[in-house]
């Protein structure tokens, strides 16, 4: 699948950061990636491919206009059957009418009909095999889909009005108009045939139906007027509704009772706690209290005990409490304690038998004894109310007995009273019922008409006309087929090429900053001839190139001059070989010579070093031998071909040249080539399948991914560019290369503006 590419321009190694990961899925370079439809591209496809599209087009319109010659003529004809009665006096003396409505001719139909059913069975398989068999009886060879092919039966709907009509047209078309004739016929006559037989067979079956129900029915009837006279025997009901009620009398006086002695228990109740919760006594513990507090002896003893205290405390004011005379107060003080306990106990012992005698207070004055006479009161009061609810809930509750049970006797009542007078009135209903549908079914007029004969159009000699031929609309059929067949070959064809062809797509497939678009030039392979600047006369009057060739490379090397911060080393590389990336790297070099920068061109490309082919240069000295040797870069001899512009060749062919371009060594020579010269561009191999060039990635400042357009395999470029990724590259620009010139891009310069400065700005 094709693969969104995301990455960010680069910056100079002190800040520049790796390129973004892409979303990319590793594929052979044969399956071309799949996106999502894009408009412009499909635009950009259609333009390209407008050849094969317009004669994959004319070839399929052609085969079209052939068919549509040979296509025989086709007759057709029609007849229409009137299925409804259209005014109110068809209606008066239709069967329906007169059996129904007592004559009478309603505002609407006394039946409607179901049009969209019965279409459907009037081209159902029972209708169609009736007819059939009828036709071959004149033409043996006729079959059942002929049949089903030329038939059309429809309702007919009003030019002049919107809602359909009362009539169905049936049209039959074919190749012999005397066999459409002979089908129409037998047509008609089996629709007409099937209108009376279906009338007659509904009546017939709604007869039936009637008669197989009525036993039934009166068995139902009989048996409810048995149940309702048992029910009235069984309870003694005359009228349930006067019966109940006087019940429903009985249980509101018994519930007004009831309501009484509730609110007086409720009184009682309350009188109840508020005494208990200010005696803090049962009633039990308050008359035992009550029995303490009026014991003679229990009183003789309090009596002794407060005269011993005032004795203590006039001692005590003399004496302290180890006195003899205290401690013997004190004795007695203690023996009359234990006497007065003794005494309570034993009272309350006999008045208040296992309850809880540590809460009865001995001492009850006159207040407190009122109160316990009132607490006692008031318990008996809630004992006698409380036995009178029982009995008044006890006669409710038979009464409600006999409510609960008279309402399912009325109801039962009600509901065989109920089911009585329906069971009637649908005896009643199917008895009358059964008498009509016999009169209707007596009938033998047919109810559907014939209002326009089975015919097909003839001229004025009498000969009948075939229909309009259709070969117009095959052959506008066939050249829309034929454009979309050619579309979606020319879609394929690029597809299954898998390259980038046009600027937008590589701009759209890679989404990495694209910082120059190179046009095509007749002359860029050949040797070059390098002018010393750009405003010379030799320049203008250059056979190589042309002015928008020159101008591509100004404005390529204007983006990476602008850079910031500075770039002083690039790589040109590419994905493939022979995607022009060597004449890119002359040419940009020449660009920048002649800006006045000291540019150092080296060719890195050890397998097929391209640089000295192109400048008809000798090849017995140059990098390699620095790789292989001590020797200092400024003891080699370069190659000068202008004031500013000098050249490095690949040198001669060493075993372990790939090997080399990633020692320590390789990284010493690049860094005094980076001292001494404004920018240093090394021309690379290929980058898919080969590894040479992958050592000289993160020692530069620059790389420039040369893409040809319209040959470059996309799937090449995402795999370099994971490679570059895997080998923590700091960034990549691209540059698109026109190798041929009918897919050369024109006015580029007017409408593109590469945006390098920005992404570069971006990290």
């Amino acid at each position: 699948m094709e693969t969104e590419q995301t990455s960010q321009a680069l910056s100079p190694k002190r800040s520049r950061l790796p390129i973004q990961l892409p979303q990319a899925e590793t594929e052979d370079m044969d399956n071309p990636p799949n996106k999502g439809l894009n408009l412009r591209s499909l635009g950009r496809t259609i333009q390209r491919q407008s050849l094969l599209i317009a004669g994959v087009a004319t070839v399929v319109a052609g085969a079209a206009a052939l068919n549509a010659i040979n296509i025989p003529p086709s007759y057709e004809g029609d007849f229409q059957l009137l299925v409804e009665p259209v005014t109110n006096a068809a209606r008066s003396v239709d069967p329906v009418t007169v059996t129904r409505a007592d004559g009478a001719v309603p505002g609407r139909d006394t039946f409607t009909l179901d049009y969209s059913t019965q279409l459907q069975i009037l081209q159902s398989p029972q209708q169609l095999d009736a007819i059939t068999q009828e036709v071959q009886k004149k033409y043996p060879d006729f079959s059942y889909e002929e049949l089903r092919a030329g038939l059309s039966v429809e309702r007919l709907v009003s030019e002049d009005s919107p809602d359909p009509t009362k009539i169905i047209q049936i049209t039959y078309q074919g190749d012999d108009p005397v066999r459409v004739q002979t089908v129409l016929q037998v047509t008609a006559d089996r629709y007409l045939q099937y209108s009376l037989e279906d009338r007659k067979t509904s009546y017939s079956q709604g007869i039936k139906f009637i008669d197989d129900q009525l036993p039934e029915i009166q068995q139902r009837v009989s048996k409810i007027q048995d149940g309702l006279q048992q029910l009235q025997q069984q309870y003694d009901i005359i009228d349930p509704a006067t019966q109940g009620g006087q019940i429903s009398g009985q249980i509101e006086d018994i519930s007004a009772q009831q309501l009484d002695s509730q609110r007086e228990l409720r009184e009682q109740r309350t009188l109840y706690d508020s005494l208990q919760r200010q005696l803090q006594l049962s009633p039990s513990e308050a008359l035992a209290a009550s029995v303490v507090s009026q014991d003679p002896n229990y009183q003789a003893t309090l009596a002794t005990m407060q005269e011993l205290e005032g004795q203590l405390a006039i001692e005590r004011a003399r004496f302290n409490d180890s006195s003899p005379v205290v401690a013997s107060l004190l004795e007695r003080k203690k023996n009359l304690e234990t006497l007065r306990d003794q005494q309570i106990g034993v009272i309350l012992r006999q008045n208040l038998p296992g309850g809880s005698q540590d809460r009865v207070t001995p001492y009850q004055n006159a207040i407190r004894l009122g109160l316990i006479e009132q607490l006692v009161t008031a318990a008996n009061q809630i004992q006698i109310l409380e036995v009178r609810n029982q009995e008044i809930n006890r006669f409710r509750g038979d009464a409600e007995r006999k409510l609960q049970q008279f309402p399912a006797v009325a109801r039962r009542y009600a509901d065989l009273t109920r089911e009585l007078e329906i069971a009637t009135q649908t005896l009643n209903r199917l008895q009358t019922q059964r008498e009509t549908l016999r009169v209707e079914a007596a009938q033998t007029e047919t109810p559907w008409e014939i209002i326009s004969r089975p015919s097909i159009p003839r001229n004025a000699d009498g000969t009948p006309q075939p229909v309009p031929s259709k070969a117009s609309n095959l052959i506008i059929a066939g050249a829309g087929l034929g454009l979309l067949l050619g579309t979606l070959l020319a879609l394929f064809r690029e597809k299954s090429r898998n390259v980038f062809y046009t600027v937008e797509d590589v701009q759209e497939g890679m989404q990495m900053p694209l910082i120059g678009i190179i046009p095509f030039s007749r002359g860029a392979k050949q040797s070059l001839d390098f002018p010393v600047g750009f405003d010379t006369v030799r320049e203008e009057e250059s056979r190589l190139e042309t002015a928008s060739f020159r101008e591509a490379f100004s404005d390529l090397y204007s983006n990476i001059r602008l850079a910031e911060p500075p770039i002083r080393s690039l790589m040109v590389c590419s994905a493939q070989e022979g995607d022009g990336k060597t004449t890119i790297a002359l040419y940009l070099a020449q660009t920048a010579a002649g800006a006045n920068q000291k540019v150092l061109l080296v060719d890195t490309n050890m397998r097929s070093p391209q640089i000295h082919t192109r400048l008809n240069l000798q090849n017995k000295e140059g990098l390699s031998d620095l790789l292989t040797s001590n020797r200092n870069p400024d003891d080699l001899k370069l190659v000068t071909l202008s004031e500013n512009l000098f050249v490095l060749p690949a040198g001669p062919s060493v075993s372990g040249a790939a090997r080399l371009l990633g020692s320590d060594r390789m990284q010493f020579i690049m860094e005094q080539f980076q001292s001494k010269y404004d920018l240093v561009i090394y021309d690379t191999s290929h980058l898919f399948g080969l590894t040479d060039a992958s050592f000289l990635t993160t020692h530069v400042d620059e790389i420039l991914m040369v893409i040809a357009a319209g040959k470059t395999n996309r799937t090449a470029v995402e795999r370099v560019i994971n490679k570059l990724i895997a080998l923590r590259a700091p960034g990549v620009n691209l540059v698109t290369n026109y190798l041929r010139e009918y897919n050369s891009p024109t006015n580029t310069y007017g409408s593109y503006t590469p945006a390098i400065s920005q992404s570069r700005g971006e990290g």
